[in-house]
C-alpha cells in the first residue's frame, strides 16, 4: 500500500504542477502544530514532514479521483476494488490513524483548487502504476487485470458555474469526503456545514442524533436493565425508527383514565442498527473518540451501552431482529450477540442521555400487572382464532355458571 500512496503522491504532484519541496515546505510550517494533536512523544526514524505529506496528498487524491472520475475507476488500483476500497475506507476511519482535517483543507485549498479543469498523469507515473499494480496482482489470484491506459480528468464545467453560487463558508473538500464516505452518512447533507476534526470525527457526526440529547441532567450511568426478550414479556413492544442516526425514543400511552394495565401500552423505538463485518471497527473507533473528546456527549456510547443491556442471549437478537431494530448480515445471530456484548468492552459509562428511559423499563418490568396481563395476552389473544376461542369459551363459562346459580335457587 505505501508503493500505492506515493503512486496517488506522484498523481497529485502532477494534477497542482508543484514540486515536493513547496509540498514539504507547506507541511514543515505546520509541523509542529500538526504534531501537537497527537498524544505522546513522536520518534520517528524519517522526517514527519515526509510521512505527512505522502499521507495527506495520497488522501485528497484519492478523494478527487473518487468524486470526479467515476468513469476511470477500473483503472484505479484501490477503487476499482470494492474489498481494497473498503479496508482503505476502515483504515482512514481508524482512530490512530488521523490527520487534522484542518490541514487537508489547507492543502486542498491551496494547491488542488486553483488546478486546471484537465488532468492527465504523466508518462512515467502511468508506466509506474502499471508496474506497481501487476507486481501486486500476482498476489491476488480473484482480481483482474486491467491496462492502465492514458485517461484524463474531465470536471463538469457545470460545476465552475455552481461553486458561484456557493455561500462563503462552503468548503469543496467536505463535499468530496461526504461522497467518500457515503455509506456511513444517515441523511447529513453537506449544507448542515459540519466541521469536523478528523474523519473518525465525521463518521461520529453521520451516526449521532440532530437534536441536543441531555446527558447533564442525570449524571449517573445506564443501570441494569433486562432483557429484551423479558422486556417483551412484559408487554414492551420493540419498534424500528426511520434508518438514521442511532438514537433510542420511549413510547407510552394510557387508552383509558384508570391507567390499567390492561389498557398501557409502552414502545421502545430504536434507529436499525445493522451488523456487518466491519461494524465492530468502525464503532469501536467512534467510541474510543467519544471516550477522550466528547465525554459530555457519549451519543454513540449511551445507544450501544442501552443496547448491550437489551442483548444477553441468541433469544434477543432473534426477537430484535424479527421486529427489524437489527439488520444481521453475518449470518448468526448468535455472532450478532457476541459483537454486541463485546462492543462496551472498557467503556466508561458515568452519564447517560437514556438514564429515564432505562428507569421507566425497570419500573414496568417490576410492576406485577404489567407482566401478568402481558402474559394473558400472549397466551389467550395471541392472534384472531385464539382471541375468538377464548372469547366463546368466558362466555360459555359464563352462561353456565348462570345456568348453575339459577338452577340452585330453584
Amino acid at each position: 500500500m505505501e508503493t500505492h500512496k506515493k503512486i496517488y503522491y506522484e498523481n497529485f504532484l502532477a494534477r497542482c504542477k508543484k514540486s515536493k519541496d513547496k509540498l514539504k515546505q507547506f507541511i514543515k510550517t505546520r509541523q509542529e502544530n500538526i504534531l501537537r494533536c497527537y498524544a505522546g512523544t513522536i520518534e520517528l526514524d524519517i522526517d514527519p514532514a515526509d510521512i505527512i505529506v505522502v499521507d495527506a496528498c495520497f488522501i485528497i487524491e484519492l478523494f478527487l479521483t473518487n468524486f470526479y472520475e467515476t468513469e476511470n475507476h477500473k483503472n484505479d488500483y484501490i477503487l476499482r476494488s470494492p474489498w481494497l476500497r473498503k479496508a482503505v475506507e476502515q483504515d482512514l476511519i481508524l482512530f490512530e490513524n488521523q490527520l487534522p482535517y484542518s490541514l487537508l483543507q489547507e492543502l486542498y485549498h491551496d494547491f488542488a483548487v486553483p488546478v486546471s479543469r484537465s488532468f492527465q498523469p504523466s508518462k512515467e507515473v502511468q508506466e509506474q502504476t502499471h508496474s506497481s499494480t501487476n507486481d501486486f496482482l500476482c498476489c491476488l489470484p480473484c482480481s483482474w487485470r486491467i491496462p492502465c491506459n492514458e485517461h484524463s480528468i474531465e470536471i463538469d464545467e457545470a460545476k465552475s458555474a455552481d461553486d458561484e453560487a456557493e455561500p462563503a463558508d462552503y468548503d469543496p473538500l467536505l463535499e468530496l469526503t461526504f461522497e467518500f464516505f457515503k455509506d456511513y452518512n444517515k441523511g447529513k447533507s453537506v449544507k448542515n456545514r459540519v466541521k469536523p476534526k478528523h474523519f473518525t470525527d465525521l463518521v461520529r457526526n453521520f451516526l449521532c442524533p440532530d437534536k441536543k440529547m441531555d446527558c447533564e441532567h442525570n449524571s449517573a450511568p445506564v443501570k441494569n436493565i433486562y432483557d429484551a426478550k423479558k422486556l417483551r414479556a412484559s408487554g414492551v413492544k420493540f419498534r424500528a425508527l426511520k434508518d438514521g442516526p442511532l438514537i433510542i425514543e420511549k413510547d407510552e400511552a394510557t387508552k383509558c383514565k384508570f391507567n390499567l394495565a390492561c389498557f398501557r401500552n409502552m414502545d421502545l423505538k430504536l434507529t436499525p442498527f445493522c451488523v456487518k463485518d466491519e461494524t465492530e471497527c468502525v464503532v469501536r473507533n467512534i467510541m474510543a473518540l467519544e471516550q477522550f473528546s466528547y465525554p459530555d456527549k457519549p451519543y454513540i456510547c449511551n445507544y450501544f451501552l442501552l443496547m448491550d443491556q437489551l442483548v444477553d442471549t441468541v433469544d434477543d437478537v432473534n426477537l430484535l431482529v424479527g421486529n427489524k431494530v437489527i439488520h444481521n448480515t453475518l449470518g448468526s445471530n448468535e455472532a450478532v450477540a457476541k459483537l454486541v456484548n463485546r462492543l462496551c468492552e472498557q467503556i466508561m459509562d458515568d452519564k447517560s442521555c437514556y438514564f429515564d428511559i432505562c428507569e421507566q423499563l425497570n419500573m414496568h418490568y417490576e410492576n406485577f400487572w404489567n407482566r401478568h396481563v402481558a402474559t394473558l395476552k400472549r397466551v389467550y389473544f395471541k392472534d384472531l382464532w385464539t382471541g375468538s376461542s377464548t372469547v366463546l369459551g368466558v362466555v360459555v363459562l359464563v352462561f353456565s355458571v348462570i345456568g348453575t346459580i339459577k338452577s340452585l335457587m330453584s
